[in-house]
Parts: structure tokens; C-alpha cells; sequence
């Protein structure tokens, strides 16, 4: 319990950082719903001397026809009052998550591919779309509601106390009983909202995933049993839900309950003092219809700020449960190479590995003791099983894992004093698995170099021998590629992500099998491109097959996180026996 309380306190201090980002129309809300009580009070004064007029006066309507045309006028002020506030706190909640989800992207970036990498796909999607949209309702109603369930009443109450003390009393001695009861019943609501969004998140990973993996669950004919376990994790979802629900509605009754007794002791009180039964409460003044009336008409709107605070409290729970996901991604701390200030060189870079150990969890070393030297503009390849170390060298010099100091250095200086965002945008990277968005051929290819003109990406598709296919397009360069790039051939993707490292003008080329699945014509055209990128830049490349080897100078074999023989191809036994072995 002390637990959650800390957790809570922490969450509201952080929601508090964010309503600051609401500003103006946070304060134009709160003014709003003011101005909308306000509206209320007049209107409760016409409609009071108006009955008082008609039915204890005796008056004609022509005599009372400055408060009938007084009334549309108060009608249209409250209602015109209560648009601006929800207005004002829709664009309030608006800024808020749309400066929240800029701040988690560029925490996510910051965090970098790696720590991406060990999330599960669909709960982050999830964390940054479903929670964050948890916030809107306690920045649009809730926490404006907080100020309105605090002023209206004190405006209510200074309006009636120097009419009517005893009314005033009782007022005031009622209005506590809705947000302690409110408070009460939040708890419960809180705690299984918590439970709920947590469900909500591992059910979006849960789909997201067997949606990735439907081909493999396919070929291995395990799909249909799947559907049971979707269908038990929906229902849990619904069963969460509708307790989440359940709760709201019975604080939604408790409230009406309690609000509906104080009104009621109110009318009784009013009611017998018009008799003739009381005689307190009205500083000596008789009774009548017109003041009794009056604070009649402001009883229900006296408790509805409470009793719509009650309404929205679940908004709160929800919004401090989405703070107890988001918070922890702010605090993560990134397993990238930071960086330092100084600028790398503008040239191709020498790399150097002294001793490089590198393990993703303690205790399960990926690379030991790893030794390697690359002088600037020269190529090398690395050759060795899944799981050797390979990938995590490349993104250990890449700067998306953070070596130990000292280990890396690039031109002699450590890889953690470069500035970690110049060195990559002096680096290509080409993979098997080439990405591309759902977006134009212009955005693809821009993905390289963002500031590319027609003229540059039209060079970097004559590179890569794709102008044929382009003259095909029918839209040029809006013409979009489709989800994941399913408009082109596999061999097509490739050359793509040729003209995109063509286009990139990196210093160091990083290849993680560029030529694997292709067919020999397209396998020769990749190989000739790579051939001509690779001229005066330094090359790193990885591969299982021997064709690729035409590309570089050296190979390396390694073997367990070991560097086991290095030389150059076709030189070394320990490699030739491997490259034999893992093209058979």
C-alpha cells in the first residue's frame, strides 16, 4: 500500500509538470466554468422573482417583462460558458499529449534501437497511443473540474450566507460528504484501472505479435491453436473492463445518493420556514417565496461541480495508472554510446578494437577480448555462426550499444567522445531486410538524406539500375510503396536500399548480408554497386557467403564472441572450411 501511495504521489507531481503545457487554455477553461456558474446564479434570480411576481404579487407578465427577456439571455450566457469550457479544455488536453508524444518519441529515439529491440512491439505501440490518449479526460474535464468544484460552490456560498445563514450552514456542512465518498469508491476504481491498462498493454503486444509471427505459426500449422488463447485474453480484457465500469457507475450513484438527501434536507428546511415552523436562518427578515425559491433553484447546482468531479474521477485513476506506464520510459536509461563533443573526422575512419567485451545480460558475454584493427578507406569482412557476435560488433561501432570505454576508438580517439549523432550521419547501413515506409518513393529514399533534391535521388536510382522501374511508376515519386515496401520484388527493395546508401554520402559502410536470398543477376548487380560505394570509404561487412568476399581486402572468422582466424580471402584454411560448411 505504501508502495502504491509513493508511486501515486509521483505520478501526480509528474502530471502536474505536464498540465503546465495546457497554458492558455487551461486558465480559459477554469474562467469558463466560472462564468458558467455565474450565468447560473442569474438565472436562478429571474426565474425566483418571476414565480414570486406571477404567483405572491399577483403582476401581469408585461409588468415582469424585463426578467422574461432577461431569461434567454441567461439561458444563452450558461450555455455559451459551458461550450468555451469544454472547448477550452479539449485544445488544453490536445497540446498536453501532443507535446507528451513528442517527448516520448524522442525519448525512445534517444534510447535508441536497442532498447526498442527489448520491448515488446504492440505494448510500446500500445504505451504510445492508448495511455497517453488515457490522459486526455483528466486534462480536459478533470483537473479544470478540480478548481470549478471549489470556486462555484464558494460563489454559490457567498451569494446565499448574507441571505441565509442556516441555508449557508447547511451547505457547507453537506458538501463534504460527496468527495469523501468520492474519494472512498476512487480507490477501489483506481486499483483495478491499473490492472486493466496493464491488460490492455500485454493483450496489444499479445496481437501484435501473433500478427508478425502468422506466416511462421502458418508453416507450422499451429495458427488455429492460437484462437483459444486470443479468445481468453479478449474475455479477460472484457471481464477487466466492465469491473472498471461497474465501479464508475456505483460512484456515479453514490454521489447522485447524497447529493439528492442534502437537496432534500435543504427543501425540508425552506419549506417549513415558509410554513411558519422555523424561524431561523433569515437575520430577522420574514420569509418568502422569491428568496426561498431562489436558494432552492441553487441547491442542485451547488453539489453538480462535486458531483461532476465524482463523475470524472475515474479520468484520474485512469491518468495516474497511464502515468505509472509512462514514467518508467523517461526513466530508462539508454544502452546507445551517448557521445561526446568532439567531431569526427571527414573522411573515411580507421577503426580500432582493444579487448572489446561486450554482454547484453551479466554473465552472458557476447564478444571476449576482442582485437581488430581497420585502417581508414580499407574493407573487411566478418564471417562466423549465428550468434558469434557479429551483428552486435556492427552496432557496438554504430553507437546503438555503448562498448566499454576505451575499447572502441575511431582514429585514435574513443568512439564516447565523438559526438554520437555526427558520427552516424557519417555512416551507411545496408541489411537483408532492407525497411521502408508506408510513405512516397520521395520519403523513402529522403530516409538516407533528408535534404535530397530530385536530381541526387534521380542519380542514386541510375546507381542502382532502377530507372526501367521507375519510369513505370504512375505517380513518379508520390507514388507510395505500401506497407513494408509490398509494390516491389525482393531484388527491386535491394537495389533501393543500394540507391539509399549510394545517396547517403557516408564515410563507413556497415553491410549485414547485403546479397543473401538473391538471385545471381540481381546479386551481381548489388555486388557491382557495392563495388563502386566502397571506393574510398572504409568497409565493414558481414556475410556467409562466399561471393560477397570479392568486396573486401580481409576477413576475419569469429567464433563464440572470439576472433579464431583473420587474413585475406581465400588464404585461410579455418575460413574457407567455414564458408564450405555454411554454404553446403
Amino acid at each position: 500500500m505504501k508502495g502504491q501511495q509513493r508511486n501515486d504521489a509521483t505520478a501526480k507531481v509528474w502530471l502536474n509538470g505536464l498540465a503546465v503545457r495546457g497554458r492558455p487554455w487551461r486558465e480559459l477553461a477554469i474562467l469558463a466554468g466560472v462564468l458558467q456558474g455565474g450565468g447560473v446564479i442569474v438565472m436562478a434570480a429571474l426565474l425566483a422573482t418571476l414565480i414570486h411576481g406571477l404567483v405572491m404579487d399577483g403582476k401581469s407578465l408585461a409588468e415582469l417583462a424585463a426578467y422574461w427577456y432577461g431569461l434567454p439571455f441567461a439561458f444563452a450566457w450558461r450555455a455559451l460558458a459551458g461550450w468555451a469550457r469544454e472547448e477550452a479544455g479539449a485544445r488544453a488536453a490536445a497540446k498536453i499529449r501532443a507535446a507528451l508524444r513528442r517527448d516520448l518519441l524522442d525519448q525512445v529515439q534517444a534510447l535508441g534501437p536497442a532498447w526498442v529491440a527489448g520491448q515488446t512491439g504492440g505494448g510500446l505501440v500500445s504505451t504510445l497511443l492508448e495511455q497517453v490518449d488515457g490522459l486526455d479526460g483528466y486534462f480536459s474535464r478533470y483537473r479544470p473540474q478540480m478548481f470549478i468544484a471549489v470556486l462555484i460552490p464558494l460563489l454559490i456560498l457567498s451569494v446565499v450566507f448574507p441571505l441565509n445563514w442556516a441555508a449557508g450552514l447547511i451547505f457547507l456542512l453537506t458538501a463534504p460528504l460527496i468527495p469523501v465518498f468520492m474519494i472512498l469508491v476512487g480507490l477501489g476504481t483506481q486499483a483495478r484501472q491499473t490492472r486493466q491498462l496493464q491488460m490492455l498493454t500485454r493483450m496489444s503486444g499479445h496481437f501484435l505479435d501473433l500478427v508478425r509471427g502468422l506466416g511462421n505459426l502458418r508453416l507450422l500449422d499451429a495458427h488455429r491453436a492460437q484462437t483459444p488463447r486470443v479468445a481468453a485474453v479478449a474475455e479477460e480484457f472484457r471481464v477487466r473492463t466492465m469491473s472498471v465500469l461497474r465501479m464508475a457507475f456505483l460512484s456515479s450513484t453514490v454521489l447522485e445518493f447524497f447529493a439528492s438527501v442534502s437537496i432534500a434536507m435543504l427543501a425540508v428546511y425552506l419549506g417549513f420556514s415558509l410554513l411558519g415552523h422555523l424561524d431561523f436562518g433569515y437575520y430577522e427578515a420574514p420569509p418568502d417565496l422569491a428568496l426561498s425559491f431562489f436558494i432552492l433553484l441553487l441547491a442542485p447546482e451547488f453539489y453538480l461541480p462535486l458531483r461532476e468531479l465524482g463523475t470524472h474521477y475515474h479520468a484520474r485513476a485512469e491518468a495516474l495508472a497511464a502515468a505509472e506506464q509512462l514514467q518508467p520510459i523517461f526513466a530508462a536509461s539508454s544502452p546507445q554510446c551517448r557521445g561526446g563533443s568532439q567531431q569526427p573526422a571527414d573522411k573515411a575512419p580507421a577503426i580500432r578494437l582493444q579487448r572489446l567485451s561486450f554482454a547484453h545480460q551479466p554473465g552472458v558475454p557476447v564478444l571476449r577480448e576482442l582485437s581488430l584493427d581497420l585502417a581508414a578507406g580499407a574493407s573487411l569482412a566478418i564471417v562466423g555462426n549465428s550468434g558469434a557476435g557479429k551483428t552486435t560488433l556492427l552496432r557496438l561501432i554504430l553507437g546503438e550499444l555503448s562498448a566499454p570505454p576505451g575499447t572502441v576508438c575511431i582514429d585514435g580517439r574513443p568512439l564516447e567522445e565523438l559526438d554520437a549523432q555526427a558520427w552516424r550521419e557519417g555512416i551507411a547501413w545496408m541489411s537483408q531486410h532492407p525497411r521502408l515506409l508506408p510513405a512516397t518513393l520521395a520519403d523513402n529514399l529522403r530516409l538516407a538524406r533528408h535534404d535530397a533534391d530530385e536530381a541526387a535521388m534521380h542519380e542514386a536510382l541510375a546507381f542502382a539500375e532502377l530507372l526501367p522501374w521507375f519510369a513505370t511508376l504512375p505517380e513518379g515519386w508520390q507514388t507510395r510503396l505500401g506497407e513494408g515496401g509490398r509494390l516491389l520484388s525482393g531484388g527491386q527493395l535491394r537495389r533501393l536500399a543500394l540507391a539509399r546508401v549510394h545517396l547517403r554520402r557516408a564515410r563507413l559502410l556497415l553491410l549485414d548480408e547485403p546479397t543473401a536470398s538473391l538471385d545471381s543477376e540481381t546479386e551481381r548487380l548489388v555486388m557491382a554497386g557495392l563495388q563502386r560505394l566502397a571506393e574510398g570509404r572504409t568497409l565493414l561487412l558481414l556475410t556467409h557467403r562466399s561471393a560477397a568476399l570479392q568486396l573486401v581486402e580481409r576477413v576475419a572468422l569469429l567464433d563464440g564472441g572470439r576472433l579464431v582466424a583473420e587474413g585475406e580471402p581465400g588464404k585461410v584454411k579455418e575460413i574457407d572450411d567455414f564458408l564450405a560448411g555454411a554454404c553446403a
